[in-house]
């Protein structure tokens, strides 16, 4: 009993850990559009450059991190990475003070946040699953996307209002604040990385999760196109509803993993996602056209619960093709095609937006979750 408890008490140090990384990935992304856009009147296509150059780093991330993870540990990569992470929020906040290069030093912030969370995520699962057993991973990925999106959720709306309130240095205080306190949490929790001899072979794995990685790179673009890009949509629409709209994102993404979730468990992971991409394709083109804030706010929900059930669906379908000592690299891999799509994807639906409008951008990330259910046709040969 002492030991369930314990061990209980230690994923929820660990899931909080991630949901601090992912409350700052909110707070920046609800802050930082806004800012870019505002105060330095830059354009969309930079918008989408300062987003997409954090997620450049977490794909870079993933290259090493399987070896990082092995060779230093699981719980020393997660510490340090929350100290990225309150590293971050100085960097932001030293642009208050500058008067010219404060693009360039926003990517350089961005760029710190990405490498952060790239070796967190992939670390805090890890250290969760050895925690539970290799047989856990779709719980743990499960888990996970609800700490991930729950903390977007929140994140968002609290950075704009910080932001509105008291301006970027009140989100830096923010973001410095919860790095040290989740990092504090984790002192008592034990490294349990599963020790191995065996090594895994980057390309072979690579090979096995292409597939499903490259279906996760499809469906990230309708993610990214929402979360960097809907503030300034309604802002632009003389809609009020700003905050309200990220929130109902995070809030029907993490209902349908409550009520649903339990499918995760099922042996029809390739049907879960088909109706993923095909909820998500419909949401993203009727935003593209709703005439009013109230319907563009279902349609923002209906995204979010589309959302859901993607990541760790095929996150399933991933680890199952590969070896046990495969599937710490394999994560990283996995993980690293949802990086590359915000990487590549928020400038070029920036630059789309920038061209022709937000609902070009909004259909453009519809075509790419519909070519995903194509892909996703190649699951069964």
């Amino acid at each position: 009993m002492q030991s369930s408890r314990s061990t209980l008490l230690d994923l929820i140090r660990i899931q909080g850990a991630i949901v601090c990384c992912f409350f700052v990935v909110g707070l920046s992304l609800g802050a930082l559009p806004l800012y870019i856009s505002k105060d330095l009147a830059a354009s969309d296509t930079i918008v989408g450059v300062v987003i997409g150059s954090q997620f450049i780093a977490s794909l870079v991330s993933r290259v090493f991190v399987g070896q990082l993870l092995s060779t230093v540990g699981v719980r020393r990569c997660v510490m340090t990475s929350l100290i990225g992470l309150s590293l971050y929020g100085l960097i932001l906040a030293t642009t208050n003070f500058m008067s010219s290069g404060t693009i360039t030093i926003l990517i350089v912030a961005r760029l710190m946040q990405g490498l952060a969370v790239g070796v967190l995520t992939t670390g805090a699962i890890m250290w969760a699953i050895h925690k539970l057993g290799e047989s856990s991973t779709a719980r743990v990925l499960s888990m996970t996307g609800i700490s991930i999106y729950g903390a977007v959720a929140c994140g968002a709306p609290i950075g704009i209002l910080l932001f509105t309130y008291v301006g970027l240095g009140g989100v830096a205080l923010c973001i410095v604040i919860h790095a040290i306190a989740s990092a504090l949490s984790l002192l008592s929790v034990e490294n349990s990385q599963a020790p191995t001899n065996k090594k895994a072979a980057g390309k072979a794995v690579l090979a096995k999760v292409a597939l499903p990685g490259s279906i996760l790179f499809l469906h990230g673009v309708g993610f990214v196109s929402i979360e960097a890009f809907i503030s300034l949509y309604f802002s632009v629409s003389g809609w009020s509803a700003v905050t309200l709209a990220l929130s109902l994102f995070g809030i029907a993404f993490v209902v349908v993993r409550l009520v649903v979730g339990h499918l995760l468990q099922g042996q029809h992971l390739a049907r879960l996602v088909m109706m993923s991409l095909s909820v998500q394709a419909i949401g993203l083109v009727s935003l593209a056209f709703a005439p009013t804030q109230y319907l563009a706010l279902l349609c923002v929900a209906v995204i979010g619960g589309s959302c859901s059930l993607t990541f760790p669906a095929l996150g399933a379908i991933a680890a199952g093709r590969c070896a046990v000592h495969e599937r710490g690299t394999a994560m990283g891999f996995y993980s690293g095609f949802q990086d590359a799509s915000y990487a590549v994807t928020a400038p070029v639906i920036g630059m789309a937006i920038h061209q022709f409008g937000y609902s070009t951008g909004f259909i453009l990330a519809g075509a790419c979750a519909l070519l995903g259910l194509l892909l996703l046709s190649k699951i069964h040969r």
